[in-house]
């Protein structure tokens, strides 16, 4: 066995993420890759359904989305919902006291009815249900060794609680794993399954990751207000800014948030700021302000679902047009978008020397899919990584200093209060080189083109796009962001049905890297732009800049906006689908052509 994906699930208050938790850290600690998604309601109590799913490899998988080898379920709704995703030979862990007369069509999987709340019960902890029922999941994969990890990961858990609520659910779990070798009756061959354990590695989510980027990078400042799903960002920070002389600022609202940063920004300190979209729209004059007075400050957004309040949990890529075109005027800024967990935490990197070299806001666009979801990753050296710190003048007595001097690169070296010889005011008007305010048409064209040329020499430094697939392939596909992974799994799934295809992951989105995009779509017939939101956001800026390069070759797009990820398993159709029609366009083009 090299792979498996474990999806546990339930409704609010019965541990589902808790029980999920455990089990991933446990595995990480084991050795083996970690790949997560995980899935619950706005409300913290009621009849919202969680979800969370564990993807056990020996390799670095690149999604948990898709299909289910193992469904642990303590509600019967999500096991109807989530049986038909389940794996030929699968197996169904569900609660007997809870569901009785259990009717389902699939004959090709595994049922076990276990007495989960009965075995709780028995040892005078009822609550406990996820925690005997990942007793009977460590048991069936007793060949992965967890038992004694996942004990370590209880205490771990429940450390700052009383060692009462510890022993209850190690009790808990240890019910489960006597009752699996005293009562069940194996039908599945997962007790022969194996996986080859690789080595020591890091797991953490997409929001930790841009928080441990954030202080490597040399962050010393966080101001935020809690929103679904970016607080983990200023909760991690919180707890970690203070061992570095730093500090976290929870503040009343996102637009107090922004206007902290750009003042800490202002004094010297690199500064950030973490939202989700609400928060994100009420920054949008803030991030004018920065660019106008060209502070460096870094703003994380974690996408959620829908306009408005939205649906808080689930996940959406809608928050791109904002990102690229936000704020009134003409405003320089720079928009990354990272691919997965350990690319949260390069690009992070990337978001903070960019901002302090070239003195614009940086926009960090993660999601609902991205940001919560845990992986591993593997070691970084944390040594050896690049840090760039804002350009400071040379000053001495009786120099004139031009706070915004007109330089070939854009770049004006930057001062804070207390540098001798650098005092200087920051406003919001137009400015002249020396920082003063005038309405001066020549100025303003002059001070616009500056503040431009800055991204100009900055396009040289972006990450390269990445690529994946078949260099010869002719049906291309272009995302950004958390789709990659199924993405990259399809396109794999589509390799071994003999279909050629090929993606672009630009991790760059604004200024867009038109060049790495052209470059790829010389050689397509068709391209599927594939993104999460309902007006295809990415395609409509390709088209509107690229497509003319290659005026044959048809431009389509999968969207998705239900709120759920993408899985592997429906961007293959879409690609057979756009393969068969491809075949069909070719044959009649041919026959078109040999025919007298």
């Amino acid at each position: 066995m090299k792979d498996l994906k474990i999806k546990i699930t339930g409704t609010s208050g019965q541990g589902i993420i808790s029980s999920g938790d455990i089990l991933s850290y446990a595995t990480a600690r084991k050795g083996y890759y970690v790949t997560t998604y995980r899935a619950f309601p706005s409300e913290i109590r009621g009849d919202g359904k969680c979800y969370y799913t564990l993807r056990i490899s020996e390799h670095k998988a690149l999604t948990a989305t898709g299909s289910t080898d193992i469904l642990v379920s303590l509600d019967e709704d999500t096991i109807y919902e989530c049986i038909k995703t389940m794996t030929p030979n699968g197996i169904l862990i569900y609660d007997s006291d809870l569901v009785q007369d259990l009717k389902i069509e699939r004959k090709d999987i595994i049922a076990y009815s276990i007495p989960l709340a009965s075995i709780a019960k028995s040892i005078n902890s009822e609550r406990s249900r996820n925690m005997v029922a990942l007793g009977v999941v460590v048991a069936i994969l007793n060949n992965l060794h967890l038992e004694e990890q996942i004990l370590k990961d209880i205490e771990l858990r429940y450390r700052l609680k009383s060692q009462e609520i510890i022993d209850l659910n190690k009790k808990a779990l240890n019910a489960g794993l006597k009752y699996v070798e005293e009562n069940l009756v194996r039908k599945d061959a997962y007790d022969k399954a194996e996986m080859k354990s690789t080595g020591a590695k890091l797991i953490m989510s997409g929001n930790e990751a841009i928080g441990l980027a954030a202080l490597t990078a040399g962050c010393r400042f966080f101001s935020g207000y809690p929103i679904t799903p970016a607080t983990e960002i200023m909760e991690w920070l919180a707890k970690e800014l203070p061992k570095f002389g730093g500090k976290m600022i929870q503040c009343e609202d996102e637009i107090a948030a922004i206007n902290y940063a750009l003042g800490a920004s202002y004094a010297g300190v690199k500064s950030m700021t973490a939202t989700s979209g609400p928060g994100f729209s009420l920054m949008q004059e803030a991030l004018g302000l920065a660019s106008m007075a060209e502070l460096p400050v870094v703003i994380a957004d974690v996408q959620r679902c829908g306009p408005s309040t939205g649906v808080p949990t689930k996940t959406e890529q809608s928050d791109l047009f904002a990102a690229m075109y936000g704020t009134h005027g003409d405003c320089p800024k720079i928009v990354l978008a990272p691919m997965d967990v350990a690319d949260c935490f390069y690009q992070t990197i990337n978001a903070f020397n960019f901002a302090e070299q070239y003195q614009v806001p940086v926009i960090i666009l993660s999601d609902a899919s991205l940001g919560p979801r845990r992986e591993c990753v593997d070691l970084i050296d944390i040594e050896n990584i690049k840090i760039v710190n804002r350009q400071k003048p040379d000053l001495k007595e009786g120099d004139v200093y031009n706070r915004y001097q007109d330089t070939k690169t854009g770049i004006s070296p930057i001062t804070c209060p207390g540098d001798k010889f650098g005092e200087h005011v920051i406003t919001g008007l137009e400015h002249t080189e020396a920082n003063a305010p005038t309405p001066d048409p020549n100025v303003h064209r002059q001070m616009t083109e500056k503040r431009f040329r800055k991204l100009e020499t900055a396009a040289g430094q972006f990450s390269k796009a990445k690529t994946y697939g078949d260099d010869e392939a002719t049906i291309g596909i272009i995302s950004w962001g958390s789709t990659s992974g199924p993405v990259f799994e399809a396109i794999d799934k589509a390799a071994e049905k003999g279909i050629k295809v090929q993606a672009l992951y630009p991790r760059t989105l604004y200024p867009l890297p038109t060049d790495w995009i052209k470059g790829f779509i010389k050689n397509k017939e068709v391209v599927i732009v594939v993104e999460a939101n309902y007006n295809a956001q990415f395609k409509s800026t390709i088209v509107e800049r690229c497509a003319h390069i290659n005026k044959g070759m048809e431009v389509l797009e999968f969207l998705k906006y239900d709120g759920t990820p993408f899985t592997p398993e429906e961007i293959f159709e879409e690609i057979e689908k756009v393969a068969k029609l491809q075949e069909e366009k070719n044959q009649l083009s041919t026959n078109k052509h040999t025919h007298f």
